[in-house]
């Protein structure tokens, strides 16, 4: 299946079928995320695949109790982390470019000194921002390999993090972000809706 044909059959299931899903499968799906563009390679995301009922059942009530998030038989918990943001992080990660050409070292030491480049310059908060932004990157590659490999996804963006938190017992460095159930669709749902791209796009100005 082409990019394109997996965007067009990309939607939001919320009931799944009970079947196993192939380990191949999630590692193919987790591997499309691993693959994502992320700020300065920073690759701040780190994802949790839960397969027991019963804990998927507990990390589902931080979702209030919708039912996509307890009904597949994957469920994975979508985290990421601060400390890829921090001068040693982003350092190591722009470091990491080197070898493959994509950085010199001169330009790591501009890099790190701009607050335009440099998250960590912009407090806590900036850097919580930006490690969000880029996984749901990673969760948009996930979603269209999942496609891909013939299984549904539903992204769950709606939960108290602090009680997803506490139920896998996650370190203090480590955020929940959303969660993405993954199974085989129990379900047939229309497309649904779009706005039209006169709505959207604008060509060399807005409006």
């Amino acid at each position: 299946m082409d990019v394109t044909a997996a965007i067009q059959k990309r939607c939001s299931i919320r009931r799944f079928k009970a079947t196993p899903v192939e380990k191949a499968k999630i590692e193919k799906v987790l591997e499309a995320g691993r693959r994502a563009p992320s700020w300065g390679n920073t690759q701040p995301w780190r994802f949790i695949v839960v397969q027991d009922k019963a804990k998927i059942a507990g990390i589902a009530k931080a979702g209030g109790g919708q039912p996509q998030a307890g009904g597949a038989p994957v469920l994975i918990v979508c985290c990421a982390t601060t400390d890829d943001f921090t001068k040693k992080g982003h350092g190591e990660a722009l470091s990491s470019l080197i070898p493959v050409g994509a950085m010199t070292e001169d330009l790591k030491n501009i890099v790190l000194q701009s607050d335009v480049f440099a998250p960590y310059l912009r407090g806590d908060a900036f850097m919580t921002i930006k490690a969000g932004e880029q996984l749901m990157i990673a969760v948009a590659y996930m979603t269209l390999e999942a496609v891909n490999q013939g299984l549904a996804t539903c992204w769950v963006g709606a939960i108290t993090p602090k009680e997803a938190h506490q139920a896998l017992n996650l370190p203090d460095n480590i955020f929940v972000h959303s969660l993405l159930p993954l199974g085989y669709a129990d379900e047939d749902p229309k497309p649904r809706p779009r706005k039209d791209m006169s709505k959207i796009v604008f060509w060399e100005k807005y409006g």
